[in-house]
């Protein structure tokens, strides 16, 4: 009997290294895989999650970019190609002249050569009342060409006139000739 017992010793060893082979061969790397495959799961999940919440932002996006597009249509109307300095000038000029402001002077600085746009500093100064330098203002704002006010200091005379010596500067800007249009 005891040679029986043996036999079945060595039977429940071998089906126990059989099991215990395919647990380490086998279901071990299943387990493993199915555990890595379960995180990949996750981390898709959250980029699905990510991708419907951008979604749900396209419609907003989109009527954004329409809304910069009618904004910017003009840009290369407002932002020439060239300084045309002279068109400028004389525009200004008739400004000035039509607020009845005194002592004109508009001297250009140094230009700032940036990337697209380039812009040159205008230093601007007259003499008028409050309603004069502020229409002025109003009308540089309303030119076709973009012209932005960086400083603009206003002085009373010492006369107690009422009137005003504006010293201001004003930003003009164009398109750097080098790099071409700027919807480009």
């Amino acid at each position: 009997m005891r040679h029986l017992e043996r036999k079945q010793w060595t039977i429940i060893g071998l089906a126990g290294l059989i099991v215990a082979g395919f647990a380490l061969l086998r279901f071990y790397p299943l387990i493993r895989r199915a555990g890595e495959i379960s995180h990949i799961r996750r981390v898709q999940e959250t980029n699905v999650a990510r991708i419907r919440e951008c979604a749900v932002q396209l419609p907003a996006l989109r009527r954004q970019v329409e809304s910069l597009k009618l904004e910017t249509a003009d840009y290369d109307r407002k932002i020439p190609q060239s300084r045309q300095f002279a068109e400028l000038w004389q525009q200004i000029a008739e400004i000035m002249n039509r607020y009845s402001l005194g002592d004109q002077i508009v001297q250009p600085g140094p230009e700032n050569v940036g990337g697209k746009v380039n812009c040159i500093p205008i230093t601007i100064q007259c003499t008028g009342t409050l309603e004069q330098a502020f229409g002025f203002i109003a009308a540089l704002r309303g030119l076709e060409r973009a012209v932005r006010i960086e400083k603009c200091h206003l002085t009373n005379e010492n006369d107690f006139s009422g009137r005003l010596k504006m010293n201001a500067v004003a930003m003009v800007f164009h398109q750097n000739s080098n790099d071409g249009r700027l919807g480009q």
